[in-house]
């Protein structure tokens, strides 16, 4: 269907309804507000439902980009972001930039206008059509913008080039070479991590947990080259399911030597700054 009929109603009326999805800590609906809720999220859906996402034009993408709110939206902006990731190339990076700083300086960073936006790196013609409406941005936009792809490249790739086209500076991975005089446990462990991003190597006596740290630190200080976002992955184990050997392995991290002990660190804020800061909280209390 194209967006014959669609008019500002209809922009306005998807827009609102995105932002009205109900919250679980604003307490329980009635029955009566939630059937209205019901109501609301099945109008949303079938708004979009009803559009071709190859012929709409780019004032329904805009709106649809609006209708994404920084908000949980337990699932439902995934019929949005269906729906964008048809769109023209020319038509779909276009708008995206037109919306992108608006949004950020209203809004803030959020995952819903980040997921709303990443088809903008998924073909040349969508980042070409994105890169060239930038050029009408100011310098506050442009700042703004490239302030958030700083964070976003951090998880996807597909934003470098367009951080580096506004200015912004990537990341050099370095690949360090694995140690010669290595055990053959830690050695085979940081091959694994480097070839299929596995963590699980490194975390091989579960009963004696405390007796994979030195193998972890040593794995962590090294530069993985293009794994340098899932190096924080090997502290999930710590952090999801054996929390109670946390404070044995900030201990043992703090007995390291400053330089070892910041390398890892630093690697960890690279990709995951809010994690690197909870280490040196817990480090800072010791």
């Amino acid at each position: 269907m194209s967006d014959e009929g669609r008019d500002q109603a209809w922009r306005d009326e998807l827009i609102r309804l995105g932002g009205s999805i109900h919250q679980d800590e604003a307490g329980p609906l009635s029955e009566e507000e939630d059937a209205v809720q019901q109501a609301g999220i099945d109008r949303y859906l079938a708004m979009l439902d009803a559009l071709d996402g190859r012929s709409i034009e780019a004032e329904s993408i805009e709106a649809i980009l609006w209708s994404l709110h920084p908000l949980e939206d337990y699932g439902i902006y995934e019929a949005a972001y269906g729906v964008l990731s048809q769109a023209d190339p020319a038509t779909g990076g276009a708008a995206t930039a037109r919306v992108l700083p608006n949004w950020l300086e209203s809004r803030g960073d959020h995952d819903s206008i980040r997921t709303g936006s990443m088809f903008v790196t998924g073909s040349e013609d969508t980042t070409r059509a994105f890169l060239t409406v930038t050029d009408t941005w100011g310098d506050v936009q442009r700042a703004l913008v490239r302030r958030t792809l700083g964070r976003w490249v951090r998880d996807d790739e597909g934003w470098e080039p367009i951080h580096e086209a506004l200015g912004g500076t990537n990341r050099k991975p370095l690949l360090d070479p694995i140690p010669d005089d290595w055990p053959e446990d830690w050695r085979s462990a940081a091959e694994a991590f480097r070839e299929s991003g596995r963590v699980d190597r490194a975390w091989t006596n579960e009963k004696d947990f405390p007796s994979n740290f030195d193998r972890v630190f040593a794995i962590m200080e090294l530069g993985h080259g293009a794994r340098w976002r899932e190096v924080p992955d090997f502290l999930n184990a710590l952090l999801m399911r054996r929390r109670n050997e946390l404070p044995k392995f900030i201990g043992a991290l703090a007995a390291l030597a400053d330089d070892r002990r910041e390398r890892i660190v630093m690697a960890v804020n690279a990709a995951r700054p809010d994690t690197a800061e909870y280490l040196r909280g817990l480090l800072e209390k010791r």
